[in-house]
């Protein structure tokens, strides 16, 4: 998880389910003060002040992506080369070609 408005509203949204199927287990931030602000607000166990560290952790699944835009393409490749699931808010890439550069990334499928 990533912190900003929309991965609050996530993270939020996420509790109306039952945990044992989906819980946050860490954030990360540019920002170490961020992500800790983040995870106390939210009760996340693990706080990271790189996507790196968040990339490493081998206890994530699936990563929110809620980066600004211009940010998406290097860190959906950053998190599916680290061989992580990955959800990006939208819009998932600048161009078509940065779309098919994720999709490709992550092994997915690219219907033309």
């Amino acid at each position: 998880m990533q912190v900003g408005k929309i991965s609050h509203d996530f993270t939020v949204a996420l509790k109306t389910f039952p945990p044992e199927d989906h819980h946050v287990v860490a954030v990360a931030a540019r920002k170490l003060e961020d992500a800790q602000e983040f995870a106390k607000k939210h009760s996340i166990p693990k706080v990271y002040g790189s996507y790196e560290e968040l990339a490493r952790d081998p206890d994530v699944d699936v990563v929110y992506i809620g980066v600004i835009h211009p940010c998406h393409l290097k860190t959906c490749l950053l998190y599916t080369n680290a061989k992580k699931n990955v959800l990006c808010e939208k819009p998932l890439a600048m161009n078509t070609k940065e779309v098919k550069e994720i999709l490709a990334s992550g092994s997915m499928a690219i219907e033309e």
